[in-house]
């Protein structure tokens, strides 16, 4: 399926062989635990590995000057299921799939239930899959490296999230979206949108302030990119292994 647009977000793996295994970072792993695959018997399956993560973050823009609002959020968030897991965003590359996908707190990542298409706070996209061990030895083996304490490799590994999407409006101001003046008018974001990152701009306006995408219209989530690109705000990979 071809889309206009694609956009990717990076964040943190949490990963763990055994649901009842999860001992390590309590704050972060813990409280994503509901979302390791529970469908699947990791302890029979050994050739598995249940992972769960936090994919995004809604309601504020990445390093690469996009974002989405909760409403978006909220509308595409159970089309994550099933989707592909590969490295570094090669199609050709697939060593797992996406099984559960919910929202989680943006402080502590304890899970949320109810989230409102009005919230205005961030928040994230917490997303659980596999990861097939046999498919790529190399890469698991990097995997289990980065959930090391003592490996020079520990938390290397993290997850970029990607999607298409038809159409975005331009925000201006701040990356917190709750402070950004948000631009619809389509003559003001052609005369805009040059400067966004994503045309080849700096992400600045000719004032000095910041401009972003928000993504808008038909929202794909296209599947999870294993990196080793490290995430903005929290760090590799974590595993009882």
């Amino acid at each position: 399926m071809q889309h206009k647009y694609t956009a990717t977000f990076e964040f943190e793996v949490n990963a763990c062989n055994e649901i009842a295994g999860i001992n390590v970072s309590e704050a972060n792993i813990e409280n994503l635990r509901s979302l390791v695959p529970t469908s699947v018997d990791l302890k029979k399956n050994i050739d598995l590995m249940g992972v769960a993560f936090n994919a995004a973050v809604v309601n504020e823009f990445n390093k690469n000057g996009d974002g989405i609002n909760a409403e978006t959020a909220i509308d595409c968030i159970q089309q994550f299921i099933h989707k592909p897991t590969n490295i570094e965003h090669n199609k050709k590359k697939i060593v797992g799939h996406i099984v559960n996908a919910g929202f989680s707190d943006y402080s502590d990542s304890s899970i949320l239930i109810n989230v409102d298409k009005e919230e205005k706070k961030p928040f994230h996209i917490a997303l659980g899959a596999v990861v097939y061990k046999t498919v790529d030895k190399e890469f698991f083996d990097l995997l289990e490296k980065s959930t090391d304490p003592n490996s020079k490799m520990k938390n290397t590994v993290s997850a970029s999230w990607e999607i298409g999407f038809s159409d975005y409006k331009i925000a201006v101001g701040s990356k917190n979206l709750k402070d950004a003046r948000v631009v619809s008018d389509p003559k003001e974001i052609e005369e805009l949108r040059v400067m966004l990152k994503s045309s080849g701009g700096k992400g600045v306006t000719k004032n000095g302030e910041p401009i972003y995408r928000l993504i808008t219209g038909k929202v794909y989530p296209l599947g999870i990119g294993f990196t080793l690109k490290p995430a903005a705000n929290v760090k590799g990979v974590i595993s009882d292994e």
